[in-house]
């Protein structure tokens, strides 16, 4: 993995995840997400080469993380997750940026994910950065148990 540390204007750094930061996520990921990811999901995906997991810090602080993996042309949006008291302040913009600019040199044509359709809030956040609803998957979410509406952007021209 390639190491871009990004400074933002909210000096935010974007940074690659490092096994020492597994815990953090793994408390944050409890306090963001009502059906979270267990500590060692984290910890394995650190150990795939198709995988790929980012930081936002600032000031030493973790306030923001993301999850995401290539396979050929696509690259999958598993998890962007954000601290409450940084929501709306271009955390979670700046790890999207930087999975979309990743997505590109890796030869991504499009860039898919999950949303609960519950979260009005991420699927405004995606529409507004390009993304439009593909279809809906049934009962994909545990806790509750709810459908995924599978979003998907493009890269590229579609027509190609």
């Amino acid at each position: 993995m390639t190491n871009d540390t990004v400074k933002t204007d909210h000096e935010i750094t974007i940074r690659e995840m490092k096994p020492s930061d597994v815990e953090t996520i793994a408390e944050l990921e409890k306090k963001i997400f009502p059906d979270p990811w267990a500590r060692s999901a984290f910890e394995e995906l650190l150990n795939e080469d198709s995988w790929n997991a980012l930081v936002a810090e600032t000031d030493g602080r973790i306030i923001g993380y993301a999850c995401f993996y290539f396979v050929d042309i696509e690259a999958h949006l598993a998890n962007i997750g954000v601290v409450e008291e940084y929501r709306r302040k271009s955390v979670a913009k700046r790890l999207l940026e930087t999975i979309l600019r990743r997505a590109s040199e890796n030869n991504c044509e499009y860039v898919i994910l999950e949303v609960r359709p519950s979260g009005t809030a991420a699927r405004a956040f995606y529409k507004k950065h390009g993304f439009e609803i593909l279809y809906r998957r049934p009962e994909y979410y545990r806790h509750p148990v709810e459908d995924a509406y599978v979003m998907i952007r493009y890269l590229r021209d579609k027509d190609r």
